[in-house]
């Protein structure tokens, strides 16, 4: 039999977890604001496979990441990339090894993407939306 602590706390864990699910979800993609390529979620994701490395002007991508246990990351993984952070690090490492491509530079946290993209013009990452301001141009939501 279930008791009334059992219940409470199995809806606190439902509760936690559709927050940080919730929160997770708002995720936009970013440039620089001096960046004028154009971009659609199929180049995104051949950016982001270690298929493409130039923009359409043909100056190179800088591509930028969060960090593995932020769940900003496996939300973009999922959302714009329809791949699970595994296959990804499974992508990434096969890239590597072959010498096909580098993976993207990984920083920590919302701030820190701003800044490595308002830095640098060929730059691309992934944000909270809520964190996105006027230092960045979201280009894909």
């Amino acid at each position: 039999m279930i008791t009334k602590k059992q219940l409470a706390m199995g809806a606190l864990v439902v509760g936690l977890a559709a927050s940080m699910s919730a929160q997770a979800g708002d995720v936009v993609v970013i440039v620089n604001k001096a960046n004028a390529n154009a971009l659609d979620k199929d180049f995104l994701i051949k950016a982001y496979s270690g298929d493409v490395k130039n923009w359409p002007d043909g100056s190179t991508l800088q591509l930028i990441d969060q960090g593995e246990e932020n769940p900003i990351r496996a939300e973009f993984d999922s959302a714009f990339l329809g791949k699970q952070l595994s296959k990804m690090k499974i992508t990434w490492a096969k890239n590597t090894f072959t010498g096909k491509a580098l993976p993207p530079k990984v920083v920590d946290g919302d701030d820190a993407v701003k800044k490595a993209v308002a830095g640098n013009k060929d730059a691309i990452g992934y944000i909270g939306a809520s964190s996105a301001d006027s230092t960045v141009k979201v280009i894909l939501k």
